[in-house]
């Protein structure tokens, strides 16, 4: 690949299985030192699907704009399986940041969870620090270099760097399953613009927001993974977003979800 695509190259920390059990994972029960309140919608209680422990894998503050220590709890609603279009989605899923100073201890998880919303099994976790790169849609071919012919080849460039591991990733570029513009759905979406159509996109409330600093910033993206039976619908991704300037302050209570599968 030439130097202009590797410029394009954004540091983010890739997630991988780990080899001995650890406080992050997917699945499983949350670890945490400190009580919290159960995150519910509609009186229902949200599934449990991961945490990340940030003193595991942020030790080194390689993605700077998360806490280094501290635990990241993520819920989602397996009841209604939002998409993140609609604003009426909110509350569909919930980030929870854990801090706490007492001993880790296992929390149980409430006593009208369906089974079903409980994953099967858990895969604990270790970061590695990877280099992600702009899905084909956020690039100019002219400008590195490639025709618009040689998008196969920029593609091909992007699987060997993953490999044939579900890439869950913390920061960093996504990997779209459909569209590529998650930053600018989470900014208008989260302001009340549903994004279900052309109607939303090209309203006069979203040309104003998007004169607005947009610092929406790729927290979590959960891949399918048969290791845990886990599918989000036809080998799709669910990727959390929070604007940066929250996660600085430590506020992940206004965290988006984006869904998308094929």
């Amino acid at each position: 690949m030439n130097e202009k695509i590797l410029s394009l190259g954004e540091k983010c920390l890739r997630l991988i299985p780990a080899e001995t059990e650890v406080v992050s994972f997917l699945g499983g029960k949350p670890v945490v030192r400190s009580p919290f309140d159960w995150p519910r919608k509609n009186n229902k209680p949200l599934g449990f699907i991961a945490q990340l422990d940030l003193e595991e894998i942020n030790v080194n503050q390689s993605i700077e704009w998360l806490p280094d220590s501290g635990r990241l709890l993520f819920f989602y609603d397996f009841e209604e399986w939002p998409w993140g279009f609609d604003p009426h989605d909110k509350g569909g899923w919930a980030v929870i940041y854990e801090n706490g100073s007492g001993d880790l201890y296992s929390h149980e998880l409430p006593g009208d969870l369906s089974d079903e919303h409980v994953a099967p099994s858990i895969k604990y976790l270790k970061a590695k620090s990877f280099t992600s790169y702009p899905d084909a849609q956020r690039i100019s071919f002219e400008e590195i270099g490639l025709s618009e012919d040689e998008d196969d080849e920029y593609y091909d460039f992007i699987d060997e760097q993953y490999g044939v591991e579900p890439r869950h990733q913390v920061g960093g570029f996504p990997t779209p399953v459909q569209n590529d513009d998650m930053e600018e759905e989470c900014h208008l979406v989260s302001s009340g613009v549903d994004c279900g159509g052309s109607e939303g996109y090209n309203s006069e409330k979203a040309k104003q927001l998007r004169r607005q600093e947009n610092d929406w910033r790729m927290i979590f993206q959960f891949d399918s993974d048969d290791d845990i039976e886990v599918m989000w619908g036809d080998m799709g991704m669910l990727y959390f977003w929070v604007r940066e300037s929250d996660a600085r302050k430590r506020d992940f209570s206004a965290a988006w979800v984006v869904l998308q599968c094929s």
